[in-house]
Parts: structure tokens; sequence; C-alpha cells
């Protein structure tokens, strides 16, 4: 019998130096893990390329062969690495990164997304995310240096300690105006909860304003997704607009797990 080993691409080091964590609704917990690394590392020797948010982090833990990759909330001149983790039942990934205490070190190496990263631009941008799945979308609201319109609609739970706060990350470091974010709950999921906030009639207008429109990225599960999709379909129908036709145009992109 074969049995396939994926080829791991040079590794570098990381140091966990900061982390919050969050219970979770039903066991689940959650943390923002933030890694330095040592300045010789960044380098595509050393298995760290320069990276930006959105592009992923292969992890690969002790005694295993295979690498799990995670999306960014930073990018190289954050001068830090910065993940969201959910823990999953019986997960060997989650369960060896949430497990980590300050210090501790993780094997890593980067892998681009050029499909999923945001163009330098002023156009509109909407961010659609549920879960941990609003890591690389706050990381793109951090490096808004253009300071382009962003609204970020994040659907996560609303108990009290669960993880509810896209803004965590980039309270106090996002050089860029974003305009709005919006929250739902699990019994609530964030497509149908686009079509009942406040902000849900500037969806349409957006997608169609500035010259070519509006940019929109989708992180989150295939599921969260399709839902998205459907939705905006339906929202953006009056202008002649679907995800289709977005996609067709390298307007909207998506990154599921």
């Amino acid at each position: 019998m074969l049995e396939h080993v994926p080829r791991v691409p040079p590794t570098a080091t990381l140091t966990l130096v900061a982390r919050r964590d969050y219970p979770g609704v039903t066991g689940q917990r959650a943390s923002i893990l933030r890694f330095a690394w040592p300045a010789q590392a960044l380098g595509t020797r050393h298995g760290l390329a320069r990276f930006a948010a959105g592009d992923l982090v292969g992890i690969v833990p002790p005694g295993s062969a295979v690498p799990r990759y995670y999306s960014l909330a930073s990018g190289w001149k954050d001068g830090f690495l910065e993940i969201c983790v959910r823990q999953l039942p019986g997960g060997l990934y989650s369960t060896h990164l949430l497990g980590l205490k300050m210090g501790d070190t993780i094997t890593a190496f980067i892998r681009p997304n050029p499909g999923f990263a945001l163009p330098r631009t002023r156009r509109p941008v909407l961010l659609i995310g549920a879960g941990t799945g609003v890591a690389p979308l706050a990381g793109f609201i951090r490096r808004n240096d253009r300071r382009s319109p962003m609204h970020l609609y994040f659907g996560g739970a609303t108990r009290r300690g669960t993880f509810t706060s896209a803004p965590t990350f980039s309270a106090g470091s996002a050089k860029g105006a974003w305009q709005r974010w919006r929250r739902s709950s699990p019994a609530c999921p964030v497509a149908v909860a686009m079509c009942r906030m406040p902000c849900a009639e500037e969806t349409p207008s957006a997608c169609a304003a500035g010259g070519q429109g509006a940019l929109v990225r989708v992180c989150g599960s295939r599921a969260m997704a399709q839902g998205v999709a459907e939705t905006l379909d339906t929202v953006l129908a009056p202008l002649q607009l679907s995800v289709s036709t977005l996609k067709a145009k390298e307007r909207y992109a998506e990154d599921v797990f």
C-alpha cells in the first residue's frame, strides 16, 4: 500500500507572544494567537516569505507530517504573525495550538493566497465572515492604508464571553477607516442577518458604486459562503448583478473551509 506524505516547504520557528481567549458557546473555544519570529526568518530560504493578510500559514504540529493551513490576520509589515483558532472536536491542530503557553513555539511556513488578496485600490470593499473566518478580513482592515470605505458583516456568537469582537484584531492599529461592522448570532446565520441589518440597503449601492464597483471578500465555512452568495444574488438582482457576475469581473473571492 502506498502512503502519500506531503512535501513540506522549509519552515521557520515562531514564538507565541500574545493571546486572547474566548470560552465559546458549546465548548468550542477560540483564541487569537500572535507569534513573533527571529529576524533572519523573514526570507524564502527560512520558510517565511513576505506575507500579507489573507495569505495562509501552514503549521505542522509534533507527531504530524501534514500541515494545516490558517488564514492570516496580519502582514509582515505588522511585525508579527496572527491567526484565529477555534477548538474542533478531536482536532489535532486546534488542540495543539490552543494548548500553547507564552514562549512556546510552532513550526510554520507561508503559502501565498493571491486570489483572495485585496488589490491596492480605493474601491469600496464588502467583507463578510463568520466565526474565525473574520481573521483575514480584520487583517484587511488593519492594513487599509488607502482608507478605502469598508463594510464588515460578521456572524458570530453573542453570549457573554464568547468570540464576538471582530474589532479586537484592529483596535489601536488600523491606519485606514472602516465604516461599520455588524454581528449576527448562531441562531441567525450571517447571510440572513445581512438582510435584516439597518445597513443592508447599502449593500447593492456599495457593490455598484465607485466606477467598476466594490470588491467582495467572504471567509468562513462552505455552508456559510453558499448562504452569503444566495443572499447577495437576491439583494443584487434589481441591479442586474449577481455573484457569478462579480466573480467573472474578479471582484468576488472566497476563502472557505
